[in-house]
């Protein structure tokens, strides 16, 4: 009982002031990520390389769950990561179509 943590002064808004911050910094990153994924489709489409690596998403998946300390357990972490993935890569590709699309209508101009 004699000792009390900081923690335990925090307020039901304290904690979701938290969260809101934490979920801003996720969504920066997150876009950051997406960001990334573009210019990789971009260096894809130039190298002639398919949009899919299945290798890549799970080196990706076995390093975070490799770093997971919890509290999530790893089912949860692999569903968080696959659908960050799967997102991304709906993107990339998305990117990858388009720039092939610009490629093709220039060749078609020349």
């Amino acid at each position: 009982m004699g000792s009390e943590t900081a923690n335990d002064d925090k307020t039901l808004d304290d904690w979701r002031r938290q969260i809101d911050a934490l979920d801003a910094d996720l969504l920066r990153l997150l876009n950051q990520r997406a960001a990334i994924a573009c210019e990789i489709a971009s260096i894809k489409v130039a190298s002639a390389l398919p949009a899919y690596d299945g290798n890549r998403e799970r080196q990706v998946l076995a390093r975070v769950l490799e770093k997971n300390t919890g509290p999530l357990d790893n089912q949860s972490v692999t569903d968080i990561f696959a659908g960050i993935i799967r997102e991304t890569r709906r993107l990339g590709t998305q990117r990858m179509q388009e720039q092939q699309s610009g490629e093709a209508a220039a060749r078609v101009r020349s």
